[in-house]
């Protein structure tokens, strides 16, 4: 083991294994969209309600991102994680088991709760483990594996829900969180030569009283700010369109069965992947990175017009659409590497779980629940467990929120403010 560590491998296993936290809570995030049938009758709920039980995941969710920046910074991201997937793996279980609407909320509430510091970890032992130029490439790849997790929950999910059915599909996702869990207990490591000190020689007061102090100064940095705003109106689409309402909208739109419909909304994460992925090799050449915010959301913005309001485009240029959608709403993914350098080391972990709790704020706490009700309202029909019943036209006045938040973050991207090495060079 100790060859291991020393080895230039063991920096991509400890990021890469926290990376997989990360895949694994967008996995979460998304599940529900596949088995959306299943859920309005098992619980018997309406559309309204289904939009309120996935967005349950990011209440606390969001809620627990500083937070989680805080205990990170004061425990190490290792004990944070083992602790939290283990017991992520306890309520998957119970939702995989639940019978009525309110476990099942409660439960998807749990999950956000736990896995909260999964995104967090990643980036502050990819900060600890790497060198500094190699941040942004870091964070480009983190972005990639979460997002990939979008394509495995709509993509795998869908079939292995139409083959085996969603709760024993649940109990498989719970019984993956306890493999993770075991093996951060032998891979990850605080720093390269050492664990972090439970209390770093204070003592937990006094611990706390420094971790409250940095936050304070955190919140008053208006870049991270506009910064984190950004991130959170174009992050938005993903789990509001491709992580939930996609999947219905293209099963009514292409008259297709559920798991073809989800394969083709999280096509929309697999541009996102790819887009990630240029985005860490643009980061080795290119240190502008406003640019580049800029063009994403304004050629995203352009593209959801497409998606939602010209009429009877082939399936195969749709799904042509929702990768480009994808590769260029990645650019979201820069928010985070401007996010590190504005504050110190000392205090990333705070810093992060800021900026990712704006760049979550908008699209499953406000933008499903919404869209459900727009759905609910553009439509006359009445019905509890049937979404099949809407229209396209209804999904077409729902879905006006999308292009209207890419919108928003293109006016935005203007006011971000550069980093320190942009504004060197």
């Amino acid at each position: 083991m100790d060859v291991l560590i020393k080895s230039r491998l063991m920096p991509w296993l400890v990021w890469g294994l926290a990376a997989l936290f990360g895949l694994y809570t967008f996995l979460l995030q998304g599940t529900p969209s596949v088995m959306i049938p299943e859920l309005m009758q098992t619980y018997q709920i309406d559309v309204v309600k289904i939009g309120v039980l996935t967005s349950s995941f990011f209440y606390t969710y969001i809620i627990m991102q500083i937070p989680s920046g805080m205990l990170i910074d004061l425990y190490g991201p290792r004990r944070i994680l083992k602790i939290n997937f283990l017991l992520s793996s306890i309520v998957i279980g119970w939702f995989a088991f639940s019978s009525a609407f309110w476990e099942g909320q409660v439960s998807r509430m749990l999950m956000g709760l736990f896995t909260a510091p999964a995104i967090i970890s990643a980036f502050c032992l990819g900060s600890r483990w790497f060198k500094p130029a190699l941040f942004t490439l870091i964070v480009a790849l983190t972005e990639f594996l979460a997002l990939a997790g979008g394509v495995v929950g709509e993509g795998g999910l869908a079939k292995s829900v139409a083959l085996f059915g969603w709760r024993e599909t649940m109990v498989a996702v719970a019984a993956t969180a306890l493999l993770l869990t075991f093996l951060s207990l032998f891979i990850i490591h605080d720093y390269p030569d050492h664990d972090q000190p439970l209390h770093n020689g204070m003592t937990f007061k006094e611990s706390c009283l420094n971790t409250w102090k940095s936050f304070t100064k955190i919140i008053l940095i208006k870049k991270l700010w506009v910064n984190g705003i950004y991130a959170g109106f174009v992050f938005g689409i993903f789990p509001a369109f491709a992580s939930l309402w996609g999947v219905p909208y293209f099963a009514k739109r292409y008259a297709i069965p559920v798991d073809a419909s989800a394969m083709l909304a999280s096509t929309v994460f697999l541009g996102a992947c790819f887009g990630t992925l240029t985005l860490g090799w643009m980061s080795v050449h290119i240190t502008h990175r406003r640019p580049i915010m800029i063009c994403g959301s304004l050629v995203s913005f352009f593209i959801s017009l497409a998606m939602i309001y010209i009429p009877n485009v082939p399936i195969q240029v749709m799904f042509v659409l929702m990768f480009l959608l994808g590769f260029f709403a990645s650019s979201y993914a820069l928010s985070f590497a401007l996010a590190d350098t504005y504050v110190s080391h000392k205090v990333k972990g705070v810093a992060m779980g800021f900026t990712n709790m704006l760049c979550i704020a908008l699209g499953a706490p406000l933008y499903q629940p919404l869209i459900g009700f727009l759905l609910k309202w553009s439509c006359a029909c009445e019905s509890v467990n049937q979404i099949n019943l809407y229209l396209e036209n209804d999904f077409a006045v729902a879905l006006s929120i999308l292009p209207l938040s890419l919108l928003i973050s293109f006016i935005l991207a203007f006011f971000i403010k550069p980093a320190p090495t942009e504004q060197l060079s």
